[in-house]
Formats: C-alpha cells, sequence, structure tokens
C-alpha cells in the first residue's frame, strides 16, 4: 500500500473515532435521560407514597392529619385531582398487591397484574424502586411505570405507589434530542473536517514523497542531474530533499570525472593512430594499441623503452614538431610513419612528451597511384598527354641547351573504328593495348610512347636525326600493319603518322604536338597507311578541314542537301518497282558534292545522325508524293540507309514512326538498310532495335553483302527483309564462273529464306542477263538508272522508257 494510502486511510480512522465518540456521546446522553426520567418518577413516586400513607401536608400548625390509605374516598380523590391536575395515573396497592386506589376506579379492589416480571412484589419486598413496561390490550405500545414502596410511620412496608412517567419519560428525552442533534453535526462536521484536511495533508506529504523517491529512480538510471524542489521547505522531508540533492550533486561530480576518463581511455585505446607518452628522461610511460600495432612491438614491447625505439633518427633528443621516416618493424617489414612530438610542461620544467605516430604507408602508396593514374593512360598504362607534355618541354629544355636533335611522331589508327563497331568495344581495348606493346617494342627504350586518347598515340623521340626518324617511323608502319588477332579473329588495322623531326624549332611542346597532329591529318587525306613530315602547307589545309566540317553542320539547317533517287527494277518485268533514297550535298563554295566526299567526314564529326533524319524525312514525303499524283509510275517502296551512329540514337523508332506519320506514307514502302557490319556490331542490342522498328511495318535490308562476314548464323538471327549483293560480286561476273555460281548461291539462300533480293551495280546488259538466268527478281545500277532529284525522275517515268533484260 502507498504512503498516501496509509494517511488517507489513518486519517479516515480518526474520521472514525470522531463518529464513535460522537455516537457514544449520544446514547450516553440518551441513557442519562432516560436514567433522569426514571429517577425524576420514582422522586415523585415516593411524594405520593408519603402522602398516601402518612398523610397530607397540613396547612395550619396543630391540625391533624389521617392517612388515606385507610380512606378509600380521600385516596380517590385524590388519585383523581392528580390525574386531572397532573396528568398523572396512580395505582396504590398493598402489601398483597390489591389496588387500593386507581385513576380508574373499576380496578380498585382487584390484583394489579400488569408487571410480568412481578416488579411491585419485589419493590414492596426489597423497597428497590424499579420502572417496568406495562403492556395491555389498550396500550400495545406500552406505558412506562415506576414503582416505589409504601412505608408507614415506622418505616414497614404498607404496599407500593407505581406511577406512570411517560409523559416525564417524552419531555426528558426530548430535551435530550437537541443536545443529540448538536453532537450529531458537531460529529459530522469533524468527520468532514478531518478527511479533507487528511486529504490535503496526504496529498502534500505524498507529492514530495513522490518527487523525492522519483529523483531516486532516476539517478538509479545513471541521470545525476536530477533534483528535487527544496524551496520553503524546512521540515524533516525537505532536510531529507536538501540531503538528497547534495548526494546527487557528489555523484554527478563523480560520475563526470569517471566518465571523461572512461572516454579518455576509450579514445586512446581506440585511435588509429599511435599515441605513447614519455617521462622525463625519455622512457616510453604509456603506449596505445594502436602505437604497439604500428611499430610491431606491441604495448608491453614499448614500455620502458627510449624513444629511439619510436623514431630512431631522434637520437637522444626528440625535438618538437612533425616529421615523416621509415620505420623498421622487428619482422622485417618498414612502414611509413608520420610523427609528431609534443612537449609536456609544466611552471616551466619539462615533465615528458606526448608522440602522436600516424601509418601513412597506404596513404603515399594511393599518392603514388593517383599521380601514375594522372599521368598514365588506365588502358593500356602508357603516358599520357598531360606526362609526354611534360617530358616533351624538358626535352626540348635539353635539346636547346645541347643542340640534340628531338622528333615527335603523331599516330592514328586507320580503321580502328570498323573494328570497334563490329566486334566490340572489348576487342577495341584489346587491340589497342596489343597496339601499344606493338609500338613499345618497334621503339627503342629511351622512346616514350604516350596514349593521347581514343585510337591516338605520340612517341617522343629524343637524340634521333633524320635517317633515325624514318627508320623509326617506319618500324611503327611494320609493326602495326601484321594482323590483330582478336577473338579468335584476325582484324587488320594500319597507321597514319605525322612526324616533327625538328621540335626544338618550335615554342612550347603544345606547338610541337599540333603540328604532329596536322601532318598525321595529311597523311590520312593522301590515303593512310604512311608517314608524313610536317610542312607549313599543311595548316591550310586543316583549316579547309575544319572549315568544311563547320559548313557540313550547317549544310542540314540551310537547306543544303538534296534528294536523289535510284530505281530498283524488277528483272522480269523490266520496270522499277521501288527506289533507293541518295543524298547530295549543294555546297556553296565547290557546287553539287557526291556521298563519298563528305560522307566519312560526317560519320568522324556525327553529323550523319542529322543527314540520315533528313533524308528519311525527304525520302517519305517524295514517294508519297509521287503515290499520291500518278499511282501507276510511283515506286512501291523506297529505301533510305541508316548508319552505324544512328542505329544507336534511342529515339530511332520514334523518328522513322514520325517521318512515316507526318508524310502519311504506309510503313510497308519503306526499307531501312544496314549493312552486315553495322548489323553485327552487338546482336544483343540490334536485333531488339529491329524488331522494333518491323514492329512499325517497314521492312530491314542488308546493304553491301558479302563484304562483311556474310554469316548465315545471323541471316538467322537478324529479322531481315531484303538482301542486296555487293557491286564487287557484280564487277566480275560475266567470264567467271566460280564467282556466277556464288551469286546464284546467294540468291537462292535469299530465296529459301524468304527475302526480296536485289543485286547492285548493274553496269552492263550482260550482267543483267547473267542475273535473270539465275532467278534474281530485283536489279539495280546505271544501266538501269542513274541517281537523279525525284521531280526529274517522276518526269521522265511519265512515259516508260526503263531499258529491259534481253
Amino acid at each position: 500500500m502507498s504512503v498516501r494510502r496509509k494517511l488517507l486511510a489513518g486519517y479516515l480512522v480518526v474520521a472514525c473515532l470522531v463518529v464513535a465518540t460522537a455516537a457514544t456521546a449520544w446514547i450516553t446522553d440518551m441513557s442519562s435521560a432516560k436514567h433522569a426520567a426514571a429517577l425524576e418518577a420514582a422522586q415523585v413516586a415516593r411524594g405520593i407514597g408519603k402522602d398516601v400513607a402518612l398523610g397530607l401536608p397540613v396547612d395550619n400548625p396543630g391540625e391533624v392529619t389521617y392517612p388515606l390509605y385507610n380512606s378509600p374516598n380521600a385516596l380517590r380523590n385524590y388519585i383523581e385531582r392528580l390525574h386531572d391536575n397532573q396528568h398523572r395515573d396512580i395505582v396504590a396497592v398493598d402489601i398483597s398487591k390489591t389496588i387500593l386506589g386507581d385513576a380508574v376506579p373499576e380496578n380498585v379492589g382487584t390484583v394489579f397484574d400488569h408487571d410480568l416480571g412481578n416488579q411491585v412484589g419485589k419493590t414492596i419486598a426489597d423497597g428497590r424502586s424499579r420502572t417496568f413496561v406495562e403492556t395491555s390490550e389498550d396500550y400495545p405500545a406500552g406505558i412506562k411505570q415506576v414503582v416505589v414502596r409504601m412505608e408507614g410511620a415506622r418505616n414497614q412496608p404498607l404496599g407500593a405507589v407505581v406511577l406512570e412517567y411517560t409523559p416525564l419519560y417524552d419531555q426528558m428525552l426530548n430535551s435530550a434530542r437537541r443536545a443529540q442533534y448538536v453532537i450529531l453535526g458537531v460529529a459530522v462536521i469533524a468527520f468532514l473536517a478531518v478527511l479533507v484536511l487528511g486529504w490535503y495533508l496526504a496529498g502534500s506529504l505524498t507529492r514530495r514523497i513522490t518527487s523525492l523517491t522519483t529523483a531516486v529512480g532516476v539517478v538509479r538510471t545513471g541521470d545525476y542531474t536530477h533534483r528535487v524542489p527544496t524551496e520553503n521547505q524546512t521540515d524533516e522531508i525537505g532536510r531529507l530533499a536538501r540531503a538528497f540533492n547534495a548526494m546527487a550533486e557528489q555523484l554527478d561530480r563523480s560520475a563526470r570525472k569517471i566518465l571523461a576518463k572512461e572516454y579518455t581511455d576509450s579514445i586512446l585505446a581506440n585511435a588509429g593512430e599511435g599515441i605513447c607518452g614519455l617521462d622525463a628522461d625519455g622512457k616510453i610511460a604509456f603506449a596505445n594499441d594502436a602505437a604497439g600495432r604500428i611499430t610491431g612491438l606491441g604495448v608491453n614491447g614499448l614500455l620502458q623503452q627510449d624513444a629511439s625505439v619510436l623514431v630512431p633518427e631522434a637520437g637522444d633528443a626528440l625535438s618538437p614538431g612533425t616529421r615523416e621516416v621509415s620505420l623498421q618493424r622487428p619482422d622485417g617489414t618498414s612502414v611509413r610513419v608520420e610523427y609528431t612530438a609534443s612537449q609536456i610542461q609544466k611552471a616551466g620544467r619539462t615533465l615528458g612528451a606526448v608522440v602522436v605516430l600516424r601509418d601513412v604507408s597506404r596513404q603515399r602508396a594511393l599518392e603514388h597511384d593517383l599521380r601514375h593514374q594522372a599521368l598514365h593512360d588506365g588502358l593500356t598504362n602508357l603516358p599520357n598527354r598531360k606526362l609526354l607534355l611534360d617530358r616533351l618541354e624538358h626535352a626540348l629544355t635539353r635539346s636547346r641547351a645541347t643542340g640534340e636533335p628531338l622528333a615527335v611522331l603523331y599516330l592514328d589508327l586507320d580503321g580502328f573504328k570498323r573494328v570497334n563497331d563490329s566486334l566490340g568495344h572489348n576487342a577495341g581495348d584489346m587491340l589497342l593495348r596489343t597496339a601499344a606493346e606493338r609500338l613499345t617494342g618497334a621503339l627503342r627504350p629511351l622512346d616514350t610512347v604516350a596514349r593521347l586518347g581514343g585510337d591516338e598515340f605520340a612517341v617522343l623521340l629524343e637524340d634521333a636525326d633524320q635517317a633515325t626518324v624514318e627508320r623509326l617511323a617506319r618500324a611503327c608502319l611494320e609493326s602495326l600493319s601484321r594482323p590483330f588477332l582478336i577473338h579468335h579473329r584476325e582484324a587488320l588495322v594500319s597507321v597514319s603518322i605525322g612526324v616533327v623531326p625538328d621540335a626544338a624549332a618550335y615554342a612550347d611542346a603544345d606547338e610541337v604536338l599540333r603540328n604532329a597532329d596536322v601532318a598525321m591529318y595529311a597523311a590520312k587525306d593522301q590515303g593512310k597507311n604512311r608517314f608524313l613530315t610536317f610542312e607549313t602547307q599543311m595548316h591550310e589545309q586543316l583549316l579547309n578541314r575544319l572549315d568544311q566540317e563547320a559548313r557540313l553542320r550547317d549544310a542540314v539547317h540551310r537547306g543544303e542537301l538534296r534528294l536523289h533517287l535510284q530505281p530498283v527494277v524488277g528483272v522480269a518485268a523490266g520496270q522499277m518497282a521501288g527506289a533507293e533514297a541518295l543524298v547530295r550535298w549543294q555546297d556553296p563554295e565547290q557546287g553539287l558534292r557526291m556521298p563519298g566526299s563528305f560522307i566519312p567526314l560526317a560519320e568522324e564529326t556525327g553529323v550523319i545522325v542529322d543527314i540520315d533524319r533528313w533524308v528519311l524525312l525527304e525520302a517519305c514525303r517524295a514517294v508519297k508524293n509521287w503515290q499520291d499524283e500518278d499511282p501507276a509510275t510511283a515506286p512501291a517502296w523506297v529505301s533510305v540507309n541508316l548508319s552505324a551512329a544512328h542505329l544507336e540514337v534511342p529515339d530511332l523508332t520514334d523518328q522513322v514512326a514520325y517521318a512515316l506519320s507526318s508524310t502519311g506514307l504506309s510503313p510497308h514502302c519503306l526499307v531501312l538498310e544496314l549493312t552486315e557490319t553495322v548489323l553485327m556490331r552487338d546482336l544483343a542490342v540490334t536485333s531488339p532495335r529491329l524488331e522494333e522498328l518491323r514492329e512499325l511495318g517497314v521492312k530491314i535490308a542488308i546493304d553491301d553483302f558479302g563484304t562483311g562476314y556474310s554469316s548465315l548464323g545471323y541471316l538467322r538471327d537478324i529479322p531481315v527483309d531484303v538482301l542486296k549483293i555487293d557491286r564487287s560480286f557484280i564487277d566480275g561476273l560475266v567470264g567467271n564462273g566460280r564467282q556466277q555460281e556464288l551469286v546464284n548461291a546467294v540468291i537462292q539462300l535469299g530465296h529459301t529464306l524468304g527475302l526480296r533480293v536485289v543485286a547492285e551495280g548493274v553496269e552492263e546488259a550482260s550482267q543483267l542477263n547473267l542475273l535473270t538466268v539465275m532467278g534474281c527478281k530485283f536489279a539495280q545500277g546505271y544501266h538501269l538508272g542513274r541517281p537523279e532529284p525525284a521531280a526529274d525522275l517522276y518526269t521522265r517515268l511519265s512515259t516508260p522508257a526503263l531499258p529491259t533484260a534481253r
């Protein structure tokens, strides 16, 4: 049970005692009133008894009185007078309980038997007054009676007087009841007052005790900051609260000291840095685990050792500051350590020192790796452009000082993009690593070979005269011209090299490298797989190339591209079945230019995507208009070439869908042509993309079939509809039986697979005749129709004039 409940229970007991006291007073008062009424009635009865036994008091001196006992009439009158005046009923009986006088005359002479306990007889016998309740049919509630003995002059018993004292009894009780009500009211007030006071005092005490016990509970949890309010409290609980606060304050200070020491010990023990404390004699007095781990000696192996164990270079004196040393461990390994020494002084006297050790071995190794990565190519591990320029700057300084010849080669692989697109980037990376190894093997050990990015390399040749430079350049050409074995396939590339033999004649390394780059582009323009020495006029050629590139980028937006269509003829009917869309550039400076003069540049610069998009939209629009104006002569389909770069565009399918929806051309009238190399570049990406296009309803054609892999496997795996035989197979078709068999086999293979087969490059009637015999259904070439503007072709075909097979 709680203290509050105990206190309330105590106050409730007190309240109950108050009530019990009031009840006792009530009962006592009632009993006293009853007793007083009985005494008063007995006293009156004795007086009446004397009047009856001895006679009435005399009024005059000498008057003689006679006992009423002996005079029945006088007795009757006396009793009647008392009954009428004092409203008292009196019964006088003799010793035998015979009624001598009664307020009811009829009862005189009868025996008094209304006291069931013989109270009258007992009183006559012993003289003691008694009370009893007379009950009868007339008085069922009972009449209170008092009986006293009636005595003569010599105190001899004569009988008894029975007096009714009910009115006196009621009067006495009514007088006592007022006092009882006062007692009751006071008791109720006292009861409630005790309860209210107990409730208040118990609440006040228990709140303070609860506050104290709560504070004790909080302190038990380890929170020593909790305090108990003690304002204006001078009693025992207040003194206890102040004592508790003082104890909590002391505990708080002690806990803080202990916690601070634990924190310090934990920090020192778990610190990643080694921490050692030296005493005034330079001995190690303290060492944490990290110090033992870094030095390899352990904590016990360090204690009481000289400071030279930590830092051998320090000798006898360990001066303050931060230094870095190499520390030899007992197991024979070494570690690079950076240490900081600080002196401990007090009152101007040196007490010792603190040495903080940091293992920086991994940091230094990482810095070395980062420097290496910053200055070397991650793929080939060759120096990169930054390191090459730095070495070239130093080499230029030495060359100008000593006069030693200095040269730079700038190399770019020819055909690398083809290998990278066809075999994948992993194969391209392998080719670049192999090329780097070959270049390093073909050059001298003192030469610096660097990879500048992509498929471009550079070589710094120090102390190399003209003959040596040419010899090394040829060695590079020969080393890279040999076939590369990539994923069990042979890949052929060549290299174009720009040479700057007199590098010291130029201002700085950037100019030397830029001139070598210009010479490399000149070598590419002259047919690749060669080296050229830089000449001043090459700058003009490079500027022309840059100018052409800029004009080509703007050609699409300025409306300089032109759409030409070349007929695809149905061999059996001799009439145009479809057309291939080709692009021309109406160059404001050079006139109408064929694709071969600008498409390679467009592919290098990425402009080819914009050109392909323009051709696609214009071809769909031109053919749709032709079909609407003259359905009889209009081509049933139009073929549009897609570049490798365009196939990688994420929204290619959306572009094709837009071209069809905006022009109204049926998807079945559009054929998208891709070369074997583009199709085989990444089958996992190519096949889903082609399926998306075919879901639109367009057809897919393999262009230049036979010049790439010519694999039957990809004809199975790649969703295509048209097979276009490359013109190289048609050129030598007449008179070459083996080639005829090969072309015939391709045609039959295509038909067997359900493909539309188109022979490209038909220049002569004899070629067309052979294709007709082989069952080729479609052909394309100058013999059947040259590419021309769509409007001109429409006009020319308004009257059929196409050559037919003979």
